[in-house]
């Protein structure tokens, strides 16, 4: 059932795929790497889009690189042989999300620059076929909406999602976001554990 038609949700989907990338236990990182691999799939047989052979041809090849070894490093599934076995493995301690439960592999902030940038660059390849879409909009707006709203795990991405996916910015926002690092910063400098705590994932 690969030609489910994304199109109302993909803004949202990619939203989700930013907030989950390399978290979890494996299952879930498989997950949301399948997650990306059907979206991509999807974009490709949907009957009601009709895009050009250059738009194909770069799903085609997003398709590909998703699929490639370095992608799997960073969507935190490096170590498997295959991500949809995985993504069905249905143990209870797979299931368990306590720290102790799964082996976490590191995932640094410019891993998910690297991860947004790929997802923008088949939007906007899409969009360009699509003249009065407002994908790009609607997802600029829902990453704003979790970067200027306080959360510990979720903020620190959504401002990197922000940042790679913003196309015009204004002086309130950028006003918002010196005050974010501030007191990001001001964290830092009370300690390692509040560093960890307010500013890493």
């Amino acid at each position: 059932r690969g030609r489910g038609d994304v199109r109302p949700h993909l803004p949202y989907l990619f939203h989700v795929v930013t907030l989950l990338v390399a978290t979890g236990p494996l299952s879930l990182r498989a997950s949301t790497h399948g997650l990306v691999i059907n979206i991509i799939h999807s974009l490709c047989t949907c009957s009601q889009l009709h895009f050009s052979e250059e738009t194909k041809q770069v799903l085609r090849l997003s398709l590909t690189e998703f699929s490639l070894p370095k992608f799997y490093l960073l969507f935190g599934i490096s170590k498997v042989k295959s991500a949809a076995v995985i993504a069905f493995r249905s143990s209870y301690r797979d299931r368990s999300f306590s720290p102790g439960s799964y082996e976490r592999e590191t995932f640094a902030l410019t891993s998910l620059e690297t991860v947004t940038e790929a997802l923008l660059e088949i939007m906007e390849a899409c969009m360009r076929d699509i003249p009065t879409c407002k994908w790009l909009d609607q997802w600029t707006e829902l990453a704003q909406k979790f970067a200027f709203q306080y959360n510990p795990s979720l903020q620190p991405r959504a401002l990197v999602v922000f940042g790679c996916i913003s196309k015009r910015v204004s002086h309130g926002q950028i006003k918002q976001i010196i005050r974010i690092l501030s007191k990001g910063l001001e964290s830092c400098l009370k300690g390692p554990d509040n560093y960890n705590s307010q500013v890493l994932i």
